[in-house]
């Protein structure tokens, strides 16, 4: 681990799996656990990177399971530090999670990742840290991709409205298109997650929406593109991918 990147990746993997009806982090895709998929793609890119899982049991399991797929030791791997963290607060969805993270991130700012998301993009990774980079002089409290997702959002951007940019676009159909968990976050923010959860207010998007200086990117399938915020969340999912 080089120890010298200025960043931190967060991934979650403390779900319940209800859709899909087994461990997700932990199902086998293309010959490899489907959480591996995504800690190789994070090499050279980061400083660490914690997963969240919600039980000393899975923590468990998944070191075990990454001890049958790696070579040597887990760490020797890859080229960050590696840590396994059990979510402070159960059951209480990826906001949770997220909050878990950042407690446990050795850097200011970390990007999240769904374990179910394994075809993220080493190009994806790369550009989300090089536009916080770019940004970095402003102190964002966050970076968020967004795309146009609704048959009625899509109608108002083309029509009604007329946007002539998508910075014209309403903050709120923003944040309503947005990507949370495959977005970076300032650890500063932990105090926004704090009050969400003492209010159980347990929506990913309201902690968006408390932050003072977040910054939205536009998916365009040029700089970021939109098939690698897929998640496989039902076996369907899986068949579908003919593998």
């Amino acid at each position: 681990m080089n120890g010298k990147k200025s960043y931190s990746c967060i991934v979650l993997s403390g779900g319940m799996s209800r859709r899909m009806g087994q461990d997700k982090g932990s199902m086998i895709i293309q010959d490899k656990p489907m959480i591996l998929h995504i800690l190789e793609k994070l090499n050279y890119k980061i400083n660490d990177a914690v997963i969240v899982l919600n039980n000393s049991e899975r923590i468990g399991i998944y070191k075990n399971l990454l001890n049958q797929y790696c070579t040597g030791d887990i760490g020797d791997n890859f080229d960050y530090e590696l840590s396994f963290i059990e979510d402070e607060v159960k059951e209480k969805g990826p906001i949770s999670g997220i909050m878990t993270g950042l407690k446990n991130i050795k850097t200011d700012y970390a990007l999240i990742l769904p374990c179910d998301s394994p075809f993220v993009s080493e190009d994806n990774i790369e550009t989300m840290f090089a536009i916080l980079e770019d940004n970095i002089s402003s102190s964002p409290d966050a970076i968020i991709p967004f795309h146009i997702k609704s048959n009625k959002d899509k109608h108002k951007y083309d029509e009604e409205f007329n946007f002539k940019s998508a910075r014209e676009m309403p903050l709120e159909m923003k944040i309503q298109n947005s990507e949370p968990l495959h977005s970076i976050y300032k650890k500063s923010n932990l105090v926004n997650i704090k009050s969400l959860l003492e209010e159980d207010n347990l929506f990913v998007k309201s902690f968006i929406r408390s932050l003072d200086n977040p910054k939205f990117v536009e998916v365009d399938n040029k700089t970021l593109f939109s098939d690698d915020f897929k998640n496989l969340n039902r076996q369907e999912d899986i068949d579908n991918l003919g593998l």
